[in-house]
């Protein structure tokens, strides 16, 4: 059970924010032991298809499994461009003979201001089965869930240009930010809407595995999102300080024990 929370976690964090003491990362450098910070760029306003991150994934120092983000292209309603971003979190092969997990949920999101149209997950965990989808009118402030297992259908209202909890990871990545400030939006989840917080921390260097080493700014997404995550956890996220603003740490502090994301170089 532990385990499947572990993975459930992180892969929340990956939408969102929204995921470390890294294994195999060195220690924190602080500015003011490091000197001056360079400036965080300002974003580059897309996204990169065909970009595809692959995290280990470790809790309490054990791997335990493999997270991933990819984005894709799309077409969204009435021809608008969009992006098809997908994320996989599964346990690894000795788990996966235990206890096996491969959750996978997706977003996809207009390329030019960056708000959800349809979001769904389908996840495998043990015995446990669930595939869902919602698809957000923004236009008519309308919301409509489905469960293609029980067959549930569900209409409810929304607020114009929402996010769901996977787009809002990606909405960062193109905000202008700078440390010590905040951004703020919403997330819609079956009909209940939640305020985002991403808090906007301090700049760190990061030593990655093949020893080079990178500026990173780091932020920590705070709400009240009914996830495990967002109530009895902190989440913190290390994104690289350039136009493309590439997570590559991300750090959960949980009941069960931290677990840690680390990009592979």
């Amino acid at each position: 059970m532990k385990k499947r929370i572990v993975l459930l976690i992180f892969l929340s964090l990956l939408a969102q924010a929204p995921l470390f003491s890294a294994v195999n990362f060195a220690k924190n450098n602080s500015i003011s032991e490091s000197g001056v910070s360079p400036p965080i760029e300002a974003p580059s306003g897309k996204l990169t298809v065909g970009e595809k991150l692959l995290f280990d994934v470790y809790w309490m120092g054990l791997h335990v499994g493999i997270g991933s983000l990819e984005v894709k292209e799309a077409v969204g309603p009435n021809g608008r461009p969009a992006y098809h971003v997908v994320a996989i979190a599964r346990t690894n092969d000795t788990l996966s003979k235990i206890y096996p997990i491969y959750d996978e949920i997706y977003s996809k999101i207009d390329a030019e201001e960056f708000y959800s149209y349809e979001f769904g997950k389908n996840l495998k965990e043990g015995r446990y089965r669930a595939d869902e989808r919602v698809v957000f009118d923004s236009k008519n402030r309308k919301g409509f869930y489905e469960s293609f297992l029980n067959h549930t259908k569900k209409e409810f209202a929304i607020l114009p240009k929402t996010q769901d909890f996977l787009s809002v990871f990606y909405w960062f990545r193109v905000q202008s930010i700078q440390a010590g400030q905040s951004v703020h939006t919403r997330i819609s989840d079956k009909g209940k809407d939640y305020e985002v917080e991403i808090r906007v921390l301090q700049a760190q260097k990061k030593e990655l595995r093949g020893g080079k080493v990178i500026w990173t700014i780091e932020v920590e997404p705070r709400t009240q999102y009914k996830e495990v995550l967002y109530r009895r956890g902190r989440g913190w996220v290390n994104f690289t300080m350039d136009a493309s603003r590439v997570p590559v740490l991300i750090r959960i502090r949980t009941p069960f024990g931290p677990v840690t994301g680390v990009l592979r170089a």
